[in-house]
């Protein structure tokens, strides 16, 4: 992940992909009531495959998150409060 140096400006100026951001949405349309991307399933990863918990402006990243979802099939939807919008991942990839 890479974020602009325009995140400066922001409301909020770094970006993360923290467990509270995350839902799962099965084929059928069930929302998952649990959390996806919990603590513990952070913890499954050694420290150095792990994706950073925030960026701030102009920070490049990689790592792994590991989602713990009820289904095979379905959609990751991640939105931050402060973001007017999100972003959606089907899953398995395609």
């Amino acid at each position: 992940m890479e974020t602009m140096p325009a995140l400066a400006d922001s409301v909020n100026p770094q970006f993360g992909l923290a467990g509270y951001g995350w839902k799962a949405i099965a084929d059928n349309g069930t929302t998952f009531n649990g959390d996806v991307a919990s603590f513990e399933s952070y913890m499954c990863l050694p420290e150095a495959e792990r994706f950073p918990s925030a960026l701030g402006p102009a920070e490049k990243a990689t790592g792994k998150i590991v989602f713990d979802v009820p289904t095979t099939t379905g959609v990751l939807v991640h939105k931050q409060a402060f973001m007017p919008a999100g972003w959606e991942w089907a899953y398995p990839a395609k």
